[in-house]
């Protein structure tokens, strides 16, 4: 009898679960903004972005991994974006300042190499952000005064010895030249620094500009399913195949109808309100994804998802 109880209890639970996954993939595929575009030049289907950030000073720009084509792609075409339409004129990056210092001034002057400089960006030494970085050095070269957009980066060596730490230290980097520069930013980093609450013990980035900004903080997490990845192994670049968990969100979203989508939480009928969700996270060294916890529209308020992804084209 008890082995009865048991197993209908079981039955109902599996029941239960494929009926609330069902529910959740309606909703996502009936508030989920399709991305057409795949040029850098054509940043049309992000039109809506300028509505849905006009009271925002920071936006973060996360990502999965450090190795990934089409997080790149789609993050310069954002940037490009933000900066035409929205007046944002800072992109900071996970970088240390001393190599974005060089950086900015070839995005200043069109002086310097900048090849060589990018070099020492690890996984960040690719083509897409070299195409980025040269978008921007032409964007200044015909704009002047206020209009011209400058490069910062918010990390140093000297953080990375202690990673609790870091994550405050980062975000007082940040916070300082917002608030003296009043300039409005976008972050560029790993989804594990920008997430705005946190389920450690610990806060993270996110949650420091959080405190400090408030509401005029946005988070987007870039995210996917399966794929393959760059990470670093002995400093080279090295390809690894990969396929998250099943029991993701990330998994959820695979089975949308789109396969490059944007999609807000926290609106009315938003199924994850409360919930505690995992999407796909994968480090610079290889190891198997190990999903980041985060709640959806608490810790992030929306996210990209791209079901299939690439490595990133490592700059020659």
């Amino acid at each position: 009898m008890q082995k009865i109880i048991l197993t209908t209890i079981l039955l109902l639970f599996i029941k239960l679960n494929a009926v609330s996954q069902v529910d959740t993939l309606k909703w996502i595929n009936e508030h989920a903004h399709e991305l057409r575009s795949i040029t850098q030049t054509d940043q049309s289907d992000f039109s809506f972005l300028k509505e849905e950030l006009k009271e925002k000073e920071i936006v973060g720009l996360g990502e999965a991994s450090h190795g990934t084509h089409e997080f790149y792609t789609e993050k310069a075409r954002i940037i490009s974006y933000l900066i035409e339409n929205c007046d944002f004129r800072t992109v900071a990056f996970e970088v240390p300042d001393s190599i974005m210092m060089q950086i900015d001034s070839f995005i200043q002057t069109g002086q310097g190499d900048l090849k060589k400089t990018m070099k020492g960006m690890g996984l960040y030494g690719v083509e897409e952000i070299y195409q980025l970085f040269l978008t921007l050095r032409d964007y200044n070269k015909s704009n002047a005064g206020e209009k011209r957009v400058k490069l910062i980066g918010f990390d140093k060596p000297e953080y990375w010895s202690d990673p609790i730490s870091r994550d405050g230290l980062m975000a007082e980097n940040v916070i300082k030249i917002v608030s003296n520069e009043a300039t409005k930013m976008i972050i560029w980093a790993h989804n594990v620094h920008l997430l705005k609450d946190t389920t450690a013990q610990y806060l993270c980035m996110g949650g420091y500009i959080t405190k400090h900004f408030g509401d005029r903080y946005f988070a987007l997490a870039l995210d996917t399913y399966e794929g393959s990845v760059n990470v670093l192994n002995q400093g080279k670049f090295e390809a690894h195949v990969f396929k998250t968990n099943l029991h993701t969100l990330s998994r959820t979203m695979s089975k949308a109808q789109a396969r490059r989508f944007y999609l807000k939480f926290n609106t009315e009928d938003d199924p994850f309100k409360g919930a505690l969700e995992h999407i796909t996270n994968i480090y610079s060294n290889w190891n198997e994804p190990k999903p980041i916890p985060m709640r959806p529209g608490i810790d992030f308020d929306a996210v990209l998802f791209i079901k299939n992804t690439t490595p990133s084209i490592q700059l020659k």
